[in-house]
Formats: structure tokens, C-alpha cells, sequence
């Protein structure tokens, strides 16, 4: 089980087997430490001198909270390791004076994106609230402690088609699912073409959020046939 305490042991312990380049350090503990401090709001550590550990914090400081051996600042701790040990948990406790930026990542893009346009017959049914017919959906959750607003860019393939765009908000702790074929713009039409090749790219302005796309097929008489599908975005960060 990762702590703050098994973080504290194990720098000693590479101390005692003759570890104690700075450098080195700071590359051991991240390659051991990173994913779970990542859980905890960190980013990075990185060892200053012998003494000393510096953690990056994903986050803003809310209030200074007074603790003998940390010194916090905007978006990251100083550690004096020599005045915590007895005390790892004190880290927890000041790391709660952070806000969080979120889960995830500010920029995902979708490759392939494609909607096929509805029968007559489908179109019938969807007025009168029919089922679920062709159509794709992006879902966005955030989770940081502040509202973002996102920006979804619809890429086409054919370049005799317009790139277009909206903005949306996403509220802090909340998520969002859109159906994309019920998105209008200024006319009121359907923002995005049918039966045309597209990518999406959805950009989080304010914090990191997770996008998943999903897309729903029907065809055959009647639309007897379905498939669905459900993939999370890439994300170049």
C-alpha cells in the first residue's frame, strides 16, 4: 500500500544502500511513487539537497495551512523530510489547502467519427419518440473543483465541407453527455453533416476533464440490425 510514510521509508532506505544523488533520487521516486502521488494531486517530486523534497501540486493554494516542516506555495510543498518523518501524514493534511485541476487532460480528439443519416421510416419514428437510431454521443466528466468550458471542433474529411464548432459548459464534479446529432446551429439545422467522415477535438479551457465517444449503427428493414460502440478519446498530453 502506497504512503506517505512508504514514501518517506523508502528515501531513506536508498540513502542506507548509498544512494544519495539528488538526481538520481528524484528519478527513482517518480519512477516508483508518480502514478500514485498522481492520485494524490502531485505531479512531480524531486529531491533539493539531502534534505529536502519538493512536490509539484496539480492545484491552487486555497489557504496557507501552518504545518512545522512544510512550506506550501502556489501549486507546490517544500518538505523538510528531517522535521515530517514522525508525522508523514501531515502531507495529507496540507494538501487539502489545494484545489484540484482534475482527472484526465485538457485537449482529446476522436479520430473517427461518422453518423449515417436515418431512413424516412427512422425519421418517423424519432419524431414520435421512437427508439435509438444511428447517431454518436460524447460524454465529458469533470472532476476538478472549478467549471470549465469546452470547445468541440468537427473536422471534416471532404474539404468542400466547412470545419464548424460550439462551446459548452461542464460544471465542476458534474459530467455532460451530448447526442451530436441533436446539436443545431445558428439556423437551426444540424450542426454536423451526415453521412460524411469527421474527427472531433473537445479543448477543456479552465480544467482536465475525460471525454469518451460512443456511436450507435441501425440498418436493415426496420433497423433490425444494430451495433454500438464506445471508445475512449486520445489525448496528446
Amino acid at each position: 500500500m502506497m504512503t506517505f510514510e512508504k514514501l518517506l521509508t523508502t528515501i531513506q532506505d536508498y540513502k542506507h544502500a548509498g544512494i544519495s544523488n539528488p538526481e538520481t533520487l528524484t528519478t527513482l521516486l517518480n519512477d516508483t511513487f508518480g502514478d500514485w502521488c498522481a492520485s494524490q494531486g502531485i505531479s512531480y517530486l524531486m529531491m533539493l539537497g539531502d534534505n529536502t523534497l519538493y512536490l509539484n501540486v496539480r492545484g491552487e493554494l486555497k489557504h496557507p495551512t501552518l504545518v512545522d516542516g512544510i512550506k506550501a506555495h502556489s501549486r507546490f510543498l517544500v518538505v523538510s523530510l528531517d522535521k515530517v518523518e514522525d508525522n508523514p501524514d501531515s502531507i495529507v493534511e496540507v494538501l487539502k489547502s489545494y484545489t484540484s485541476d482534475g482527472d484526465g487532460a485538457y485537449i482529446w480528439v476522436i479520430p473517427d467519427g461518422y453518423m449515417a443519416a436515418l431512413t424516412p421510416a427512422e425519421q418517423e419514428w424519432e419524431q414520435y419518440g421512437g427508439g435509438y437510431f444511428s447517431h454518436e454521443s460524447i460524454c465529458i466528466s469533470n472532476t476538478a473543483d472549478r467549471d470549465t468550458h469546452c470547445l468541440l471542433e468537427v473536422l471534416y474529411e471532404d474539404p468542400a465541407l466547412k470545419n464548424v464548432s460550439c462551446e459548452f459548459k461542464v460544471p465542476a464534479h458534474r459530467s455532460v453527455h451530448y447526442r451530436l446529432d441533436k446539436l443545431k446551429d445558428e439556423s437551426g439545422e444540424s450542426l454536423i453533416v451526415k453521412d460524411a467522415p469527421v474527427s472531433y477535438k473537445i479543448t477543456s479551457r479552465d480544467a482536465r476533464v475525460v471525454v469518451q465517444g460512443s456511436r450507435i449503427l441501425t440498418s436493415g428493414e426496420n433497423s433490425i440490425f444494430a451495433s454500438f460502440g464506445t471508445v475512449m478519446a486520445w489525448s496528446p498530453q
